[in-house]
């Protein structure tokens, strides 16, 4: 079989299908990951890309957040990486991949370009994380656990799906697509912590709406790229876990965001953290502590979880998303961990310098790197020795915002209003927030990227 060439198949006739809760759950990825986009597009990354490619061709596409429009390519880099700033955005466990943060980016930028209704963008989205999905099956976790980062590997040939979806691009160029967005898709977990980071979404979103122009233009590639020799499975994964045609053989069946769901943050942080924290901030309610109780935690989590969070002492707000200690401190002291904890004077406090040294960090020996996520649930321990000789524990496994323990309508309008506030004012936050609370309501794409834009400024040129 090849399967490069079933999915492409599948993307061109098969897709489409799509029962309520699917379309529910795409409509609900859109909300949460354009919430991301509006509270990142401030951010130094973004912001320094947008600076790069601003003189490199004006277009008509929306840069979230602000008056500023560029090409589609381009939009999708700087909204991608925007989405990712925070690390705030959705998560498809089985691929440890931000998977809304690559697609949704692409799709308002190619979707603004040509005019598409809603809908469209939506099935292609679900295509999109179909195909993200099935690859993630095949090469998880070994791939993740080598150090690549998925959201860039997988996410770059998912968006070309996606884009090729939306363009309905026939078989033959949507393997084409597919297969030259494999070409560029690379970006290593070495990055976390660093502005390369939320970089790698948006290069995966440019790079997928790009590979599926290029295949609309004719531009042609290998027609075996996942399983052949040489090619990305054996190069990327290794060749004792090909499970590709497994996978592909039930694409669709169910859809990807039934089967798995996706992982809305409720916490603006690496998603290995929110295990710990959740346990944490339960402790802490349960028993109303406070710094000054604690003698020293220990958090005991997956060796996957340890690997991610790679720092002990942050220098700066992209290193406190990934370090343990910080972000423990930070619940114990604050009751919460919200965006305003992810600051150069939040992270300066006196009080977290004197925690950090007391919070500790352990691998559990029974979650060993390369079990497969979504098949084995994760799981974290927080162990809490107080002052007075009392010990506390406790287990978390599905923290708040997973799918088995999904957000509320009201934590996912309160964490949009936190995240638009940051660059819309307030009615213009209402607005943008009717609109997608009503998607299913509006049939153009762009009713929706035009109230994404802070009214009475003057665009970029």
């Amino acid at each position: 079989m090849n399967s490069s060439r079933v999915i492409a198949r599948w993307v061109s006739d098969g897709a489409g299908a799509w029962n309520e809760t699917a379309m529910l759950g795409a409509r609900r990825a859109f909300h949460d990951t354009v919430a991301c986009m509006l509270a990142g597009s401030g951010e130094t990354a973004p912001m320094n890309v947008h600076a790069c490619v601003v003189g490199w061709g004006a277009g008509e596409c929306t840069i979230v957040g602000t008056p500023s429009r560029l090409s589609a390519p381009w939009a999708a880099l700087v909204n991608g990486t925007a989405a990712h700033a925070l690390d705030f955005d959705d998560v498809l466990e089985i691929g440890a991949a931000h998977a809304s943060a690559v697609l949704v980016p692409a799709l308002l930028a190619l979707g603004e370009e040509h005019d598409v209704s809603v809908d469209a963008c939506l099935d292609a989205y679900l295509t999109g994380l179909e195909v993200l999905a099935r690859l993630s099956e095949a090469v998880n976790m070994a791939h993740y656990y080598r150090g690549w980062h998925t959201t860039l590997t997988l996410g770059a040939p998912a968006v070309a799906a996606a884009c090729s979806r939306l363009l309905q691009l026939d078989e033959k160029r949507t393997l084409a697509a597919i297969s030259l967005a494999t070409s560029s898709s690379s970006g290593f977990k070495r990055q976390f912590g660093t502005m390369a980071k939320p970089v790698h979404a948006g290069l995966a979103a440019k790079n997928g709406l790009m590979a599926a122009g290029m295949a609309a233009a004719g531009v042609t590639a290998d027609e075996e790229v996942f399983e052949g020799p040489g090619g990305f499975l054996p190069l990327f994964a290794g060749t004792e876990i090909w499970r590709l045609e497994h996978s592909v053989a039930r694409i669709g069946e169910p859809s990807a965001m039934e089967q798995y769901g996706m992982w809305q943050k409720l916490y603006p942080c690496c998603a290995s953290l929110h295990r710990p924290v959740d346990a944490l901030l339960e402790l802490r309610t349960e028993q109303g502590l406070r710094p000054n109780d604690v003698a020293c935690i220990e958090a005991v989590v997956s060796e996957i979880a340890v690997q991610n969070l790679a720092f002990h002492r942050p220098a700066n707000a992209m290193q406190a998303r990934f370090c343990l200690p910080y972000t423990l401190a930070s619940v114990l002291i604050d009751g919460q961990l919200a965006l305003d904890a992810f600051t150069s004077q939040a992270i300066e406090r006196e009080k977290v310098d004197v925690l950090i040294p007391v919070i500790t960090m352990q691998a559990d020996a029974k979650q060993v790197g390369t079990a497969i996520a979504g098949k084995e649930r994760e799981r974290a321990t927080v162990n809490i020795c107080l002052k007075d000789g009392t010990t506390l524990s406790r287990v978390a496994v599905d923290p708040r915002g997973h799918p088995r323990n999904p957000l509320t309508a009201r934590d996912r309008d309160k964490k949009f209003y936190d995240c638009a506030s940051r660059s819309l004012s307030a009615e213009a936050s209402m607005r943008a927030l009717a609109c997608l609370n009503g998607l299913d309501s509006i049939s153009d794409i762009r009713a929706l990227t035009d109230a994404l834009r802070p009214k009475g400024e003057r665009p970029d040129a």
